[in-house]
């Protein structure tokens, strides 16, 4: 056990100098969604009325802020894939390394990278929108959460995927849908029937009302459910991961 907290320890602190190094990637992810924010929240806020009074501005940012770690977060794939192709992966697979340490080192650090930018996207934005800290612990659960779901669906088509293009196709045919169905641009309740029960089965759906709630204290969902399903994919999510990669890798 020692050892593998030892191998996870040092995979971590490669993970995070490769984020540090990324200033590109950095610049994208901030930028993004202050300008989206700016041009289609302030222009949709005067034009359109949420139940409880909230505008639509601080929903669209507190939604967008789940969106930017969601996107982020499927990148550990697309790491693994470069790893693949540069020959580091297959150095680690050879070496005394345990896979899952593998695994949860790329889910520690972009949650560490997660936080990271939600902290600087919320200074941003808290100086022209109503998002605050109404609940931090709620705030640090959902990201960690969002964060687990969507590194391992990246882990999870990284293993099945070998060219980079690919996985950014499917990556994207993937988690679109999940964006447009989780409230991160409208109300769930407002969809449809049947896109509604779809909204209902997203994992997404609850860490954005969870984070939501976290920013603005507004919630379409009880606070108690939404924690506790996210707490739960986020886990299961979490394992298919890490037995995809461990039969993917030795096979």
């Amino acid at each position: 056990m020692r050892r593998f907290w030892r191998d996870s320890a040092v995979l971590f602190v490669r993970e995070v100098l490769r984020y540090r190094r990324e200033r590109a990637y950095w610049a994208g992810q901030i930028l993004f969604p202050l300008a989206f924010v700016g041009f289609v929240g302030f222009g949709l806020d005067r034009v359109t009325q949420l139940p409880g009074g909230t505008s639509y501005v601080g929903y669209l940012a507190s939604g967008m802020l789940a969106l930017t770690v969601g996107s982020g977060a499927v990148g550990a794939g697309f790491s693994l894939i470069e790893d693949r192709e540069s020959g580091f992966l297959r150095a680690l697979l050879i070496a005394p390394v345990s896979r899952s340490s593998i695994v949860i080192a790329k889910l520690a650090a972009r949650a560490v990278a997660s936080l990271a930018l939600v902290a600087l996207l919320l200074a941003v934005l808290a100086l022209f929108t109503p998002l605050r800290l109404a609940h931090p612990a709620a705030l640090l659960g959902s990201v960690v959460g969002i964060t687990t779901l969507f590194v391992a669906l990246g882990i999870w088509l990284a293993g099945r995927l070998r060219r980079l293009e690919s996985f950014r196709t499917l990556a994207a045919f993937l988690t679109v849908p999940l964006y447009l169905f989780s409230g991160i641009f409208y109300p769930t309740e407002t969809l449809p029937g049947p896109i509604h029960w779809l909204a209902s089965l997203n994992p997404l759906t609850y860490g954005v009302d969870l984070l939501r709630y976290g920013l603005l204290g507004v919630h379409e969902l009880p606070v108690p459910r939404s924690a506790l399903l996210l707490g739960v994919l986020s886990a299961l999510s979490l394992a298919l991961a890490v037995f995809s990669f461990d039969r993917r890798t030795r096979g």
